[in-house]
């Protein structure tokens, strides 16, 4: 008995001490609000000065016993808490429900490869996904059913909550949509069948450590792997290719031990390289998103940090009145087809087709309290990734429907009509047929592997472009100088302003205000009251009689402006070349000179296509004040291309909200830049003990184009200069070298030898003037080792003459009986090496055309079993 009121006691304690006391409340305790919605929090109970007020999602302002909270901008369940600080113990939670018709509803994300390869049946694959609840949030206990549209090709087994095993019955080539539903959420994945060339090999993604990717040959060139059984199998000329997670493919050129790495040299391959029969269709499903507003306000889609999407109410806008409402919807769909029949690619289509529907009820414009642009609908959104194969293909699309009419310095009340737009952006790219109409159409012919990029990177714009002129008439009346009357003489003021086009700074096509103000002389003529005070108060000076008493005279206007590039023409600003920081200097003028902003914009970059770089809007690179300028924009190598300059002034008044516009009589800027790629991250020299030991340093003068406007080509990659020190461990021949665009560089390196064998490791520092590599250090590891190395050694039947120059060349490699080389004949003009990837000869003779003037080093390149290296060296000159 006694242990029993025992335990009844101290239940009676742990009650009275875990239950919160009744002191403290708050008022509502629960609550249903709209997304962006205020409500007031009221506590009562307690000292407001004792109170901590916190929130999971919204925005909190205490205010004394009060708080005001703020609903975040999309639907979630917060949780506010309200805690006694002197006692954390006495606490109350309100539950806040965040609801609108905004809410977007769940999305799925594959995080496993979207195309899953299989090469005979009985293979399996995981599938994975991650499901993102209407805030944007993971989901981890979301349910996710999976299904294949063939159950009699491809079996698909859910293993968890968001994974499945899927498992290939069939052998022909083919494709199977895999489908991943969860609530009103739906996402596609696709099972492909395929046949591989024997030479093809697959990458786990597991194995993939590193992989450097070409962007002007658009190929893989390096790749580290895992040292496993099945990577350490793999041999020069084998193709390799990974799913389209890591999307990795290329032919292999090289293997490289690194301890538990292996590092391949990859050249580029194409997708007959991969497949011998392969027949690929996949699409997105339809992408939806609904705009809607009621009480005159517009609606925007805005993109969290997240990547979830969440719709929240447009700003207000000073002097706009919307009408009833308005509504919208943007639909997206997505669609290639791949084949490749026997080794040749049949087919390579794609389509993105982008469409919406936009109906506004009009609106009501003040022009004296209107804000300088409102946005009426904002639209952001990423679509579901759709698989090219060995990558996965991004699209996003952005809607901007913007009012910017302002016509300022004259008030006035502008009505839009309501009405509907309709909008469609489609894009098709198509390697079997010439007459596809895509602007990425390619060349005819089966064996055209795609390449693809978007020139335009998925950008939509809608811009409400309107023509607006408005006069009026401001009359003198009364007696405003004291004495007598200019009502009498009926002298007026004319103010006559013109907006025209477009209305964004950022529109190439963009010709900045247009206004004048006017003076009408009275009947009895002569300045008279009204132009003094013009002149006495504004600063106007009195204008002339044009010698008709009632002609308008001008009084004020825009400045007229003007600007260019210091050093005129057509500006070529090479960043390698520049001694200081590298700059393009532009000068600015108006008469009469006014104070304000001077804005440099350009258009254009690197593109092969003139359209491409030349029909997009502007962007903004710099800005002065004036009269101060000059202005300077500084480049960097990213930069490179071909630019038109426009000018946009901000001076006065009407041109501080609506700038004027001017352009440099040549309005072009060449930016260019040496490029260095491919340098290695280390070094090895072999050599005899007592000897030197001998390497190559190799890389490239990465080539990159661009056009003018008018399509003509012009070269952004400028001459590459490398140098080494004269002194130290290691000794470079020759020290210094100049590379063209597109070429490779060659440096024979040699370091002594110790009298025993062994090896040290040492470093080459290497200076350039590529501006974002000005000083390299690479390492050198040094190997002494007795043994035959292999020699190779080149000669030119003439070093000289006029183009164009045939040239003979003599070569071989100098080897032990048996050895296996490797060997290429650098021609050093850019074209196209000779190899031979599996034995140098001995001896053998090479007949090349130098086509072009210009001094060029040929260099022979060889490479022995043991990883040893050397070069032989001619240097040609071609008049």
């Amino acid at each position: 008995m006694r242990r029993w009121l025992w335990l009844l006691l101290a239940l009676g304690l742990f009650v009275a001490c875990s239950a919160p006391p009744t002191g403290l409340r708050v008022s509502p305790a629960e609550a249903t609000l709209e997304p962006g919605e205020e409500l007031v929090l009221t506590a009562a109970g307690v000292d407001a000065d004792d109170l901590v007020w916190t929130a999971e999602h919204g925005t909190l302002i205490p205010e004394g016993a009060q708080a005001r909270y703020r609903a975040p901008d999309y639907a979630v369940d917060d949780r506010i808490e309200v805690v006694r600080g002197s006692n954390p113990r006495e606490r109350v939670e309100v539950l806040v429900r965040v609801r609108g018709s905004g809410v977007l509803a769940p999305r799925i994300r594959v995080r496993s490869d979207l195309a899953l390869v299989f090469t005979r049946p009985g293979e399996t694959r995981e599938l994975a996904v991650v499901v993102y609840d209407a805030a944007g949030r993971p989901d981890p206990e979301a349910e996710v059913r999976f299904g294949s549209d063939d159950p009699t090709r491809v079996a698909v087994e859910a293993t968890g909550p968001q994974t499945a095993r899927v498992r290939a019955l069939a052998a022909d080539p083919g494709t199977v949509r895999l489908w991943i539903r969860t609530q009103e959420a739906e996402t596609y994945a696709w099972a492909v069948t395929a046949e591989l060339r024997p030479e093809t090999a697959r990458l786990e993604d597991a194995w993939i450590l590193g992989a450097t990717w070409d962007a002007d040959a658009l190929a893989w060139t390096g790749l580290v792997l895992e040292r496993t059984p099945e990577t350490e199998a793999l041999r020069p000329g084998q193709v390799v290719f990974s799913g389209d997670r890591a999307g990795v493919w290329g032919r292999v050129e090289a293997v490289h031990a690194e301890g538990a790495r292996l590092a391949l040299d990859l050249g580029p391959a194409g997708l007959s390289d991969v497949f011998w029969n392969l027949d690929y269709r996949a699409e997105l499903p339809p992408y939806p998103v609904t705009l809607a507003a009621s009480s005159g306000e517009g609606a925007q889609l805005a993109r969290g940090a997240d990547g979830g999407e969440r719709l929240a109410a447009a700003a207000a806008c000073p002097g706009l009145e919307r009408g009833a409402g308005a509504d919208g919807r943007i639909e997206a769909r997505a669609s290639l087809e791949l084949r490749v029949v026997d080794g040749a690619l049949e087919a390579a289509r794609w389509d993105l087709d982008l469409a919406g529907e936009l109906e506004d009820a009009g609106f009501t414009l003040d022009t004296a309290a209107a804000a300088t642009g409102c946005t009426l609908v904002r639209l952001e959104t990423r679509l579901p990734p759709l698989s090219w194969l060995l990558f996965s293909l991004r699209l996003g699309a952005e809607l901007d429907a913007r009012s910017a009419l302002d016509p300022d310095p004259a008030p006035a009340r502008l009505v839009w009509p309501g009405g509907r737009v309709r909008f469609r952006a489609a894009r098709t790219w198509d390697a079997a047929a010439a007459t596809s109409g895509g602007p990425q159409a390619a060349a005819p012919g089966p064996q055209a592997e795609p390449g693809i990029g978007f020139a335009e990177p998925g950008r939509l714009r809608l811009r409400l472009e309107r023509r607006l002129r408005l006069t009026g008439e401001v009359r003198a009346q009364g007696t405003p100088l004291g004495e007598g009357t200019l009502a009498a003489q009926e002298e007026a003021l004319l103010l006559t302003a013109a907006l025209e086009g477009p209305l964004d700074p950022a529109d190439p096509d963009y010709r900045g205000p247009d206004w004048e103000l006017a003076w009408t002389p009275g009947a009895a003529g002569g300045p008279g009251g009204l132009a003094a005070l013009l002149s006495s108060v504004a600063g106007l000076r009195p204008p002339a009689s044009g010698g008709s008493g009632t002609a308008p005279l001008r009084l004020a206007g825009p400045p007229r402006v003007w600007g260019h590039l210091d050093t005129g023409g057509v500006r070529r600003l090479d960043l390698g070349e520049a001694a200081a920081e590298p700059a393009a200097r532009f000068s600015f003028e108006a008469d009469p000179p006014e104070a304000g902003r001077v804005e440099v914009w350009l258009r254009g970059g690197a593109c092969a296509n003139a359209a491409d770089c030349f029909s997009g809007p502007l962007q903004r690179v710099a800005a002065t004040d004036e009269p101060d300028g000059p202005l300077v924009w500084r480049p960097e190598k990213d930069d490179r291309g071909v630019y038109e300059v426009f000018f946009r002034y901000r001076l006065g008044a009407v041109g501080a909200r609506h700038p004027y516009a001017g352009r440099p009589p040549d309005p072009w800027l060449l930016v260019q830049s040496p490029d260095l790629q491919g340098l290695p991250l280390a070094l090895e020299l072999r050599g005899a003990p007592g000897g030197a030991a001998v390497g190559v340093l190799r890389y490239r003068n990465a080539a990159l184009g661009g056009v003018f406007p008018d399509g003509t080509p012009v070269e952004l990659t400028s001459t590459l200069r490398v140098w080494t020190p004269r002194e130290g461990a290691v000794r470079a021949q020759p020290r210094k070298l100049a590379l063209a665009a597109g070429l490779w560089g060659y440096q024979r390196l040699t370091a002594d030898c110790p009298e025993t064998a062994g090896r040290f490791a040492t470093a080459l520092p290497l200076y350039t003037n590529d501006p974002d590599l000005p000083a390299v250090v690479v390492p050198v590891d040094v190997v002494c080792e007795p043994g035959p190395r292999a020699v190779p050694w080149l000669e030119a039947d003439r070093n000289g003459g006029a183009a164009s120059l045939a040239v003979t060349f003599r070569l071989g490699v100098r080897a032990p009986p048996g050895a296996r080389t490797a060997c290429a004949l650098d021609f050093g003009d850019g074209s196209p090496p000779r190899t031979w990837p599996r034995g140098c000869p001995a001896q053998l003779a090479v007949r090349h055309v130098y086509e072009r003037p210009g001094l060029y080093r040929a260099v022979l390149w060889a490479t022995d079993a043991g990883g040893g290296e050397d070069l032989a060296a001619v240097e040609l000159r071609v008049d």
